[in-house]
């Protein structure tokens, strides 16, 4: 049911109800009971003669005045109920417009809308949703160019153009990083050298006989190569290794109880002349700064302290001396 049939129905429920004559029970009581008794031809003589029109007619009257109050009291609620349909079509039509919403039907069309309303409201929201894609299409369109944007900024963090660098802070750059990359090399060196402690401890004091055997002390093949050597590419897996994959040279293979002879060099880098001895120390650049340190004896090489300078002695002074002023 409707919100319109709901006050129609509210409104019928609180017409009036039409108010029946005065003492019109007690006349129909009467009225029955006339009819129901039937005097005899006796009783009928004995009557008196009715007296008036008023009281022949009365039996038909009272109905008929009864229909008549209840066909005014129907006729006076039509009228208010079409009073208020008028009204409430009136305020309908009224708030139409400013609402944007249909106008409220007849009540001859049960509430459906015509089809010229929702062909209207079909059309309104087409060209909302047309108007809502072009504003997202709009904003996916900038979300791309800001996206545009952000790939080139990087790629210029990334790369900085040329002569953004004084020549010395060009040489500044390339010497720490050349540092960093000697660091990085001596600590390959530090975990090669423990790698052979702790192959040995599990093979009878006996040092590998390559670099491969060491893949289970190693975490991976990439530390084979030292971080300055443009030469050789680091193997991805053990699985790819060769000896093509390696710059260090490993000195020390297959020879029992290597820690006891701990100055002895295990490994060496030939880029920055690090050493790595049998007792896991590394020596950082001795091969390139110091390379008379390294001695070789028995087919071995060995880091060796060099000797102290000799310092100069006092001049030695004559046997006699000449005095000032004096001839030999």
């Amino acid at each position: 049911m409707s919100t319109i049939e709901h006050e129609i129905e509210t409104v019928l429920r609180a017409a009036p109800a039409p108010a029946p004559p005065s003492r019109l029970k007690e006349q129909l009581i009467a009225q029955v009971r006339l009819t129901a008794v039937r005097p005899t031809p006796d009783l009928q003589a004995s009557m008196p003669a009715p007296t008036g029109w008023l009281r022949r007619w009365w039996p038909v009257l009272a109905p008929a005045a009864v229909s008549l109050a209840c066909a005014v009291g129907l006729t006076t609620q039509q009228m208010e109920i079409r009073d208020l349909q008028r009204a409430i079509q009136d305020s309908s039509r009224d708030a139409a417009p400013n609402a944007g919403a249909l106008s409220a039907p007849n009540v001859g069309t049960n509430d459906v809308p015509t089809e010229s309303d929702a062909r209207a409201r079909t059309e309104q929201e087409i060209a909302r949703l047309k108007e809502l894609a072009s504003q997202l299409a709009a904003e996916v369109a900038e979300l791309e160019q800001m996206r545009a944007d952000n790939v080139k900024l990087r790629a210029q963090l990334a790369k900085p153009p040329a002569g953004f660098l004084s020549p010395d802070e060009t040489e500044a750059l390339a010497k720490a990083k050349e540092k960093a990359e000697s660091i990085a090399c001596i600590n390959h060196l530090k975990q090669m050298g423990l790698s052979v402690r702790c192959w040995a401890l599990d093979n009878n004091d006996f040092s590998p006989p390559d670099m491969l055997s060491m893949s289970n002390e190693l975490s991976t093949p990439m530390i084979l190569v030292c971080p300055g050597d443009k030469a050789h590419e680091a193997a991805k897996n053990w699985a790819s290794y060769t000896s093509a994959n390696c710059s260090y040279e490993y000195l020390v293979t297959s020879e029992s109880k290597p820690e006891t002879e701990p100055t002895r060099v295990l490994f060496r880098c030939p880029i920055h002349g690090h050493v790595c001895l049998s007792d896991g120390s590394v020596q950082g650049g001795v091969a390139k700064l110091h390379p008379e340190q390294l001695v070789h004896r028995d087919g071995k090489l060995y880091l060796e302290d060099s000797p102290p300078p000799v310092q100069p002695g006092p001049a030695p002074q004559p046997a006699n001396p000449l005095t000032d002023g004096s001839n030999p």
